[in-house]
């Protein structure tokens, strides 16, 4: 069972992250272009206006710079200066920008960009920015409409990721991308939106319009449902001193008449299994 934090209304909540350092959690509002964090111990909140969209960042080595996927590029931001130091243009194609996005096991961001017109077309893809050399390379993996669901196994052996309008998770081995198949079909009404993996393995999925999130065992059967009162939930993600609380964020846009909770934070320390701490972008910083 989910209970509301509804302090910080945002039109469309996207990318919880925890950072286990400082005990925040961060997340964005794609709409106002902006970045959220809460701080767990004092309740203290803070809001960051960036000049574009963000639609995904990773943390980095030092607890004050970020990285993120923005509307046209990628860049580290310093949240102590609000400086921007932009790392490379997105490699979008046009009328596209960057979404969802996620640190791999390695230290890599992935990340994917989404076709920004209505409906959207299937323009978008996936891609990697290697903490190694700073560059961008493609993935070998199919064009997508609004990609979703980056997230990794425990192991980093396996991707997952998903097209939101096709109503199913894939999975592929990782880094060969080999053996792409269907993880599971989403059932009940809702679409595949984020995704996070806990430390048995099991992927848990924001349902958008499903007002739930859903966690997966790795067989891609279903192993439990958390229902919600907001009905557009977007991306989950397991934090908490002790890694055992449910953070989902949720949206208000496009709903004719949006209830209280609909773009609030979600929380549940309800049969919540152990998280994993976020992956860090391992590239050397420029800022």
């Amino acid at each position: 069972m989910f209970y509301s934090d509804k302090n910080i209304p945002n039109l469309l909540g996207e990318c919880p992250l925890w950072c286990w350092r400082t005990s925040r959690l961060f997340w964005v509002d794609i709409v106002r272009s902006e970045l959220h964090a809460k701080h767990f111990h004092s309740g203290s909140t803070r809001r960051w206006s960036l000049p574009e969209q963000i639609g995904s960042f990773a943390m980095t080595s030092d607890d004050n710079i970020l990285l993120l996927g923005m509307e046209s590029s990628l860049a580290y931001f310093d949240l102590s200066t609000e400086r921007l130091s932009k790392i490379a243009a997105s490699p979008g194609q046009e009328r596209t920008r960057i979404n969802d996005g996620r640190c791999d096991r390695f230290g890599n961001f992935i990340f994917s960009t989404m076709h920004q017109g209505q409906p959207p077309e299937a323009v978008g893809a996936f891609f990697r920015l290697n903490a190694e050399t700073l560059s961008i390379e493609r993935l070998p993996l199919a064009e997508v409409a609004i990609p979703n669901s980056i997230c990794f196994s425990p192991d980093g052996g396996t991707m997952y990721y998903c097209d939101s309008l096709q109503g199913k998770i894939m999975r592929c081995d990782y880094p060969s991308f080999e053996n792409q198949r269907i993880f599971t079909h989403v059932e009940g009404g809702g679409a595949p939106d984020g995704s996070c993996v806990d430390a048995d393995g099991y992927v848990w999925n924001a349902e958008w319009g499903g007002s739930r999130v859903v966690r997966y065992r790795p067989d891609g059967t279903v192993d439990r449902k958390l229902s919600s009162p907001a009905i557009q939930m977007t991306c989950p993600v397991i934090g908490g001193a002790e890694l055992d609380t449910l953070f989902c964020t949720t949206a208000r846009v496009w709903l004719e008449s949006p209830h209280d909770s609909d773009g609030s934070l979600h929380i549940s320390q309800d049969a919540v299994n152990q998280g994993l701490r976020e992956a860090i972008f391992a590239g050397r910083l420029t800022i």
